[in-house]
């Protein structure tokens, strides 16, 4: 279910919506933006001026579709930029607490938002495609790894930002499926899960190797 706010509640910020009251620029860029999470940047179908840098935090892209599904087709981590468009093909929620800022340098140079959402769906159909559910989700924990901020508790752990109903629909596998595969790469050694919001990796090398196999039948 998409997010809904009340515009009444809001102010515009160069072409991505934030709360008013959360929000205090930091001294040295007045457009940076501190955004909470669980806020709407821009609708689907909306037109975005302006490209957005992501400088902390993480937000998801969420295409709906005309029978009521949703689909997440991209994840923007720090260092992202998100492409401006005359009308966006998804709706980009914060995941977290993010730190944004509008780049009106980038402009029509650059990919448009909706070759950036197209290139991220050809990326997302080459990668999970066929494969089987372990296959995915070994191919998810190495792209996400670098982007995953540090445990504040555990020195080797990372924070897992993405809740997993959000990796289920991602990688095309129903919330049971995506559970069970991460317990299945726990109980084999490959990571170990602290706690349902953390991570370890304890052995991205046969990880590799799993991502990199050849599936021999799909799971969901």
């Amino acid at each position: 279910m998409l997010l809904t706010l009340d515009d009444s509640q809001h102010t515009n910020y160069s072409g991505f919506l934030a709360t008013k009251s959360p929000i205090r620029p930091p001294a040295r860029d007045p457009r940076v933006r501190l955004v909470p999470g669980n806020v709407v940047l821009f609708w689907q179908d909306e037109h975005q001026p302006h490209a957005i840098e992501v400088i902390d935090g993480a937000i998801r892209a969420v295409r709906l579709w005309s029978d009521g599904t949703r689909q997440i087709v991209t994840f923007f981590w720090p260092g992202s930029i998100i492409a401006p468009a005359a009308l966006q093909r998804y709706t980009a929620e914060t995941l977290t607490r993010c730190t944004l800022r509008p780049r009106e340098d980038v402009v029509a140079d650059e990919p448009g938002g909706t070759d950036q959402a197209l290139l991220a769906s050809l990326r997302l159909l080459a990668a999970t495609g066929k494969n089987s559910a372990t296959i995915r989700m070994a191919w998810f924990l190495l792209q996400i790894r670098e982007h995953l901020p540090r445990d504040t508790v555990r020195s080797n752990a990372f924070r897992v930002v993405i809740p997993r109903n959000d990796i289920a629909d991602y990688l095309g596998m129903t919330l049971e499926t995506a559970c069970r595969t991460l317990a299945t790469f726990r109980a084999q050694g490959l990571i170990d899960l602290p706690t349902r919001k953390t991570i370890c990796y304890i052995d991205i090398p046969r990880l590799i190797r799993i991502a990199s196999s050849q599936s021999e039948g799909a799971t969901a």
